[in-house]
């Protein structure tokens, strides 16, 4: 009654009005819980989740703008909340995505501002997660989610001086163990809430009263933390039914109810709370009122949740509801309040310690509690209905996909490119149009790492605008990165502006194309070779070359490193698609660095000296080895044999045969380790289930899509798409052999590449448009087959970290009941999976995330690429049908139709086989390098002229870092008054996975650091925000020891600048140098 009289009162004494609040906060108290198991404290959390793209882009979601598609605007809700929020001081607000907070900030004035840190000061408004999105933790890799959480921490740290410490992952589609085990315990969390679990891991939970529990996923890093269910443990993250007072929701408000029925909607909510407390342990449980774009019109919110909780003490107290007889005989009261994450976490830690108490005391000894189960898997795949697994996104929009890796590894370069000093002996970029030319990059892949944008699952306006983020991002950066090389390379006071002027990054050489390289006709070309690895590497490198390159006779195109006297005569080119492409060697790259080569035509006069016999009329450019039984040496210890049914390539490394029709792959043999695997390739598609033609009832009527995948039978086998007999071509390049095979259906071609010291063969495949003219959409997949008895069990990585056992059929929490045998064994690959026995392995690692699976003992099983023709329901409103020209606008604007032709995508794969049980050691050898190909930058100069280049090479580093430890992150965090870095070190292998590379791992920064004189040194927790060691001295200690292995030796693993690495570890220091 009080409430509603000051809401009523528009020109009331204003001493009156202050009462009347005070009133009102009285009957709705805040952080309020009691110490007493009879007590059922039951925590409101008012949130809103704002997905940073998905039906509509960032700046329409936020101005509220395109509402016919859907009715959200963020800017309103958080300005109406932040005047909720000041109305009534008991009043608490949770949120999340920065992108959007940043961008409100950055429009309110300084008594706005003042008013915020007021509410934070007053534990009003809390801010969990705190990354610039709620990440995706199926498609994402472990470098994008530190840096976009980086990202939002620093604007938190910066601008309100917050340091969160819940995460909060309500919404995506499944929960990975790195999430876990790296971005919530080394992020300094205490605890990860988050909606979806499988619907029967969800049933069993319920019955056994585990929708809450800790969760140690790492063996190696072994840091439990508290997980929990929210949405009342239904699914998702919502209001109880029954209880949403949004705007967006169609349940009856409570303000201007009657009493009689008042009453009866509180014995309804009690009636929840009972419900929800039977499914947990303790006596607190957590209430997340919010949703989808929620609290746009917040007043209206908290109206109804100011009288919920006020009725629920009046109620009581006047014995009109009895909550003994309803939620006896474990409560006898229930008490309401406005509560946070925080705070509730903080009460299930002291549940939690208080019952270990009681353990210790009865029994005598340091048990840990039984209270709490430990999971040690991870929360994949995920299904919410018997034919409903959402398994698709896992490849949906592989371009984009594969847009993102490129766009997060291009980042990384950059930074380390930006913190290295130039021939003046400057840091940073030079002057150009913008003050900070990485932020738009930064900004982008933070933004991607939303669970509806890498995940392929926004609309298709969305994904375009996504993919413009990126791809402006790189442009702006890489034309910094230029700049910068120049000033790297060349002799000090040179002017830049004359030398090397066209200098500018080839990204686009997988599609054989880059501008300055095939528009240097009669002009000699440079090329840059950034490696951003911390250890020395070679590469193929692979460049086109102007379509009128011809070479006469007395003519060879020699490649040759700066200031380096070895080069190489580089006789063969091939064509592709019109282009002439040179490929050659780059010998050992430095580590984080590069070197310079010069690409000329040079005479040599005469014939040209060839000591191999080639067929008479054989192109100079492109020389197909026809000949049947004939043996060559192709250079570098790589060598072709072929007879009338077989090919052979062996490049000192490996062996591989080939059926010499097809181009198919027989037998890799590893003459390092003397393993040997016979492989059957196999590719094909599943047809997509369509209710319209597969379904048999009424039941069973979910489609295949952007999220779910489902093919058209459960068990359906893959279609065949069967090589082209006696089309196969083998290409000698000078650096090895390039196999191309061709396939009955035309959209479909394979490339292999045996190239030289490269202990993998690289097979990339070439997709699309995938063809729909029969009305069927399709799932393409590859599989490689092995005699491997692998009894079901196979491995994937976990965002791009440590291995995960996968078996087909099973879950390791609860008996599976199978409805979908292909869907529902397929699991997440963000960069690796590989099958063993214990005679041999095979890995296969990936370009990009991608869904995998073993349906069949010894064999590796990815999709590729997606295309149907019906939505799946689960929100996006459409059809996985990208086209090249997109779509016309959604009604009422357009009739949201199809552009133009399917898609073309290209994915490659790096193969590896050795002996048994060596399959993660295997993986582990070239996931680093696929996630971080070399960069390639390419500049043109007239013929012969002379280049003031101070060094052909350069690096940031001394010497290179171990082999098994990766630098993750090399950035400046600022200039003046001292340069400070944010240094990350990432150990690259997990325990039993190499007998000499899983061990401790160490490196002394004041000896490796190329350029600077290490000053001071100081850990930090993974997104730089806070020192280690304060985290350590408040964190929550799950595991009921606080001086655990971590806690206790991480004092001693720092000395004199020389830290100490774990397997697995990865630990962010903040370095400031001189």
């Amino acid at each position: 009654l009080s409430f509603g009289l000051l809401l009523g009162t528009k020109k009331g004494n204003l001493e009156s009005r202050r009462q009347l609040r005070k009133d009102v906060s009285l009957l709705t108290p805040k952080f309020a819980a009691v110490d007493d198991t009879k007590v059922l404290n039951v925590h409101i959390v008012s949130h809103t989740h704002d997905d940073v793209g998905w039906l509509k882009t960032v700046e329409q979601y936020y101005y509220g703008r395109n509402n016919t598609i859907q009715n959200a605007a963020v800017k309103y809700i958080l300005s109406t909340v932040m005047q909720a929020l000041v109305e009534n001081p008991n009043r608490t607000f949770t949120y999340v995505e920065q992108r959007f907070f940043s961008m409100w900030w950055a429009e309110q004035s300084f008594s706005s501002k003042k008013r915020v840190k007021e509410l934070i000061e007053n534990n009003q408004l809390s801010f969990v997660n705190g990354g610039w999105c709620m990440h995706d933790e199926a498609t994402t890799h472990f470098m994008g989610m530190i840096d976009q959480t980086t990202l939002g921490h620093s604007f938190l740290k910066r601008e309100l001086g917050v340091v969160p410490t819940v995460g909060w992952q309500l919404d995506p589609f499944g929960h990975s163990a790195t999430m876990a085990s790296l971005l919530t315990a080394k992020l300094g969390f205490d605890a990860l809430y988050f909606g979806r679990i499988d619907y029967q891991d969800m049933k069993l939970r319920h019955e056994t009263q585990e929708c809450e529990g800790l969760w140690n996923s790492s063996p190696d890093l072994n840091e439990a933390v508290f997980w929990g269910l929210t949405g009342s443990y239904q699914g998702n993250y919502g209001a109880p039914p029954g209880f949403c007072f949004d705007i967006l929701c169609q349940d009856e408000p409570l303000v201007g109810d009657s009493d009689k029925h008042l009453l009866e909607r509180v014995n309804d909510f009690v009636d929840v709370l009972k419900v929800q407390s039977d499914r947990t342990k303790g006596n607190h449980i957590m209430l997340t009122m919010g949703s989808d774009f929620q609290y746009e019109n917040a007043l209206e919110n908290y109206a109804n949740l100011d009288l919920l909780i006020s009725s629920i003490f009046s109620y009581q107290s006047s014995g009109r509801i009895d909550v003994q007889s309803r939620l006896g005989p474990r409560f006898k009261r229930i008490n309401v309040f406005y509560s946070s994450p925080e705070y509730y976490t903080e009460w299930k830690y002291k549940e939690t310690m208080q019952q270990r108490e009681e353990i210790d005391t009865t029994n005598g000894d340091k048990k840990l509690s039984t209270q709490w189960s430990v999971k040690t898997d991870d929360f994949f795949p995920y299904s919410d209905c018997p034919h409903c697994f959402w398994t698709g996104y896992f490849t949906s929009r592989a371009g984009f996909k594969r847009l993102e890796r490129v766009g997060s590894s291009f980042l990384q370069a950059a930074r380390q490119i930006e913190s290295m000093k130039d021939s003046e002996g400057s840091v940073g970029f030079p002057d150009c149009h913008c003050k900070e030319p990485l932020y738009p990059l930064e900004d982008a892949m933070g933004i991607v790492q939303h669970h509806d944008a890498v995940s392929g699952t926004a609309k298709q306006h969305v994904a375009n605008d996504y993919a413009k983020r990126i791809q402006e991002g790189i442009n702006q950066a890489a034309s910094a990165v230029s700049e910068k090389l120049k000033r790297i390379l060349l002799l000090d006071k040179s002017d830049t502006s004359q030398y090397l002027k066209d200098l500018a990054l080839c990204q686009l050489l997988n599609e054989t194309k880059c501008d300055v390289s095939t528009k240097a006709s009669g002009r000699d070309l440079y090329v840059v070779v950034y490696n951003a690895l911390a250890k020395q590497r070679s590469a193929i490198i692979s460049v086109p070359l102007p379509t009128d390159t011809a070479l006469s006779d007395s003519q060879e195109i020699t490649v040759r490193r700066i200031w380096d006297d070895e080069g190489v005569k580089a006789r063969t080119t091939l064509q592709v698609d019109g282009s002439s492409v040179l490929y050659f060697n780059t010998g050992l790259l430095p580590p984080i660095g590069g070197s310079v080569f010069r690409i000329s035509v040079i005479d040599v006069g005469g014939v040209r000296s060839d000591p191999r016999n080639y067929e008479p009329g054989a192109s100079s450019v492109d020389r197909r080895l026809q000949s049947a039984q004939r043996s060559l040496s192709v250079r570098n210890d790589v060598t072709f044999h072929q007879d009338r049914d077989t090919a052979e390539v062996s490049n000192g490394i490996l062996s591989v045969r080939f059926d010499r029709l097809t181009g198919m792959i027989q037998h890799i043999s590893n003459e390092k380790d003397g393993s040997s695997l016979a492989i059957q390739q196999e590719l094909g598609y599943y047809i997509s289930f369509d209710s319209s033609k597969d379904s048999s009832n009424d039941k069973a009527t979910q489609n295949s899509s952007a999220y779910i995948f489902r093919p058209s039978q459960s068990t359906q086998r893959p279609v065949a798409v069967t090589p082209a007999a006696d089309k196969a071509s083998f290409v000698e390049t000078d650096v090895g052999v390039i196999i191309e095979a061709s396939f009955e259906e035309p959209w479909v071609k394979q490339t292999t590449k045996v190239f030289m010291n490269q202990p993998y063969v690289e097979i990339e495949y070439t997709v699309g448009p995938v063809p729909i003219h029969d009305g069927r959409g399709k799932e393409f997949v590859t599989k490689l087959c092995s005699p491997i008895q692998s009894n079901g069990l196979f491995y994937t990585d976990s965002n791009g970290r440590e291995f995960l056992p996968r078996k087909r059929g099973y879950r390791p929490t609860w008996n599976l009941t199978e409805y979908e045998w292909v869907a529902g064994n397929y699991y997440p690959v963000n960069a690796a999976m590989y099958v063993e026995d214990e005679e041999s392995s095979l890995a296969v690692v990936v370009d990009r995330s991608e869904g995998g699976s073993s349906l069949a003992n010894g064999c590796i099983e990815i999709m590729i690429q997606r295309r149907t023709l019906t939505d799946d329901s689960r929100g996006v409103a459409e059809a996985m049908n990208e086209t090249v020209g997109g779509m016309t606008p959604y009604p009422p604007y357009g009739n949201a139709e199809r552009i133009g032709e399917g898609v073309v995508i290209k994915a490659k794969h790096r193969v590896m086989v050795g002996k048994g049980k060596t399959g993660a050691s295997l993986a582990r050898s070239q996931m680093d390098e696929a996630f971080s190909e070399p960069m390639v930058f390419c500049a043109s100069a007239p013929k012969d002229s002379v280049i003031p280049f101070k060094r052909g090479s350069f690096s940031l580093l001394k010497s290179a870092f171990p082999n098994n430890v990766m630098l993750v992150t090399f950035t400046m965090l600022h200039v003046a008054p001292s340069t400070t870095l944010l240094i990350r070190l990432g150990h690259q292998y997990a325990s039993n996975e190499s007998k000499t590379l899983s061990g401790t791992a160490h490196v002394n920064m004041q000896e490796i650091l190329a350029d600077w004189k290490v000053v001071s040194m100081t850990e930090k927790t993974l997104s730089g925000n806070q020192d280690y060691s304060e985290w350590e001295n408040r964190r929550f200690y799950w595991n009921g020891d606080s001086t655990t292995k971590d806690a206790k030796m991480k004092s001693e693993r720092m000395n004199d600048y020389d830290i100490e690495l774990m397997p697995m570890e990865i630990r962010t220091f903040e370095v400031r140098v001189e």
